[in-house]
């Protein structure tokens, strides 16, 4: 999980995750630090909702601070998600890299190379289109401020913040660097779902190449005519790593879904709503404006935020799928009656589709995917 230590270092700095080698005096300031970045953050999503009016609303500003809100309670979700499952997560880091999940051989080295390789262009390219559409959807909220009375973002503060210029811009620097480090915090922890899924997806193909190993070794003990003792033992035994393989792979994906079933729901849903209320504002903004060019930055990190999990959950899916294709692909008919029965079983199981959900309300794919952006699509067009 090499490829994973940037973004949790990066998450150190912001507050969100305690170096584990962190103990005594350094834990406790740490916990101090944290305290204080979540108090700031949760300050500001309060602000936004204490502003929100429902008489004599103006709409765009009402659906421009509520687009705000809905990301700020995902950001929310998705820290208190960290820091109450930093245990779990610990657990699932530490799991890839032992037992079942050791690499064995160069060729299973080269398999999980292919995947951390994609991993790795995740990490450099979605970071960049993410950032930039950030700092063009802050250009157009900083291109709106005029001292001392409006600020770049809607917010209730208690006191008349418009007294003087000195508190005037202490109040929008606090409101700028809230929303850049929310946003730096919602885009390292946007990437760790989808990479803990390309690193399943990299086991998955090195279970399918496990069996036909495991067929091959069985074939050439046939071919020099070893007995059939030896044979028996030899099946049993590559069977039950086999399988308890698959199993751990299983329970692990489980384990993985259950931790983050509430950041799943809480994300396709606030993103399915913002990618709605941003379309409407497009259809009641100038084109020309930069109000327009920052709410089309956030409808696009809007866009990639849904498609990366949707596209890593949907590539989990099939690569399950493929369990029962790649064990025809093989030479399965050498093995034993009884271990050909036990394949059966692993072929039904292979059947059931196997994808990251919400309480089996909603559930991760590309499909998924598509049907939120038709919604967002016809809401733009019938505004429009």
């Amino acid at each position: 999980m090499k490829v994973l230590e940037l973004n949790f270092y990066l998450l150190s700095i912001l507050g969100v995750w305690k170096p584990r080698h962190w103990h005594g005096i350094k834990a406790i300031f740490y916990h101090i630090y944290r305290s204080i970045v979540v108090i700031i953050n949760h300050f500001l999503l309060l602000s936004g909702i204490l502003d929100l009016e429902f008489k004599n609303v103006d709409l765009d500003a009402f659906v421009d601070n509520l687009s705000l809100i809905f990301a700020m309670v995902v950001v929310r979700q998705k820290v208190i998600c960290m820091i109450e499952n930093r245990t779990s997560i610990t657990y699932v880091l530490d799991s890839l890299g032992k037992g079942s999940f050791e690499l064995r051989d160069h060729q299973e080295e080269a398999i999980f190379k292919r995947f951390t390789d994609f991993i790795r262009n995740i990490i450099i390219y979605y970071p960049l289109v993410i950032m930039s559409t950030l700092m063009t959807y802050s250009a157009g909220h900083m291109s709106v401020m005029d001292s001392p009375q409006v600020l770049p973002y809607n917010g209730w503060f208690p006191y008349n913040y418009s007294r003087t210029n000195k508190l005037y811009w202490v109040t929008a620097v606090y409101q700028l660097y809230s929303v850049f480090s929310m946003s730096t915090i919602y885009l390292i922890l946007d990437l760790l779902l989808p990479c803990i899924m390309c690193y399943m997806c990299g086991h998955i193909h090195i279970l399918r190449y496990r069996f036909r190993v495991m067929t091959e070794k069985l074939k050439v003990m046939l071919e020099n005519n070893n007995t059939q003792d030896e044979i028996i033992v030899a099946e049993r035994k590559l069977m039950a790593e086999w399988v308890r393989y698959h199993i751990d792979i299983l329970s692990l994906v489980k384990f993985i879904n259950e931790i983050f079933s509430s950041v799943i729901f809480v994300q396709y849903t606030v993103s399915s709503l913002l990618l709605c209320t941003i379309a409407y504002l497009l259809s009641h903004t100038k084109p020309t404006t930069m109000s327009f060019a920052g709410n089309f930055a956030f409808i696009t990190a809007m866009f990639f935020q849904i498609l990366l999990p949707c596209y890593c959950a949907d590539k989990l899916t099939i690569e399950f799928s493929d369990i029962s294709t790649a064990i025809y692909d093989s030479n399965w008919y050498y093995l034993s009656n009884n271990i050909r029965r036990s394949v059966v079983i692993i072929l039904r199981q292979s059947y059931r589709p196997v994808a990251m959900t919400s309480s089996f309300f909603i559930i991760l794919s590309l499909e998924s995917f598509t049907k939120v952006i038709k919604v967002a699509y016809t809401i733009y067009n019938v505004l429009q």
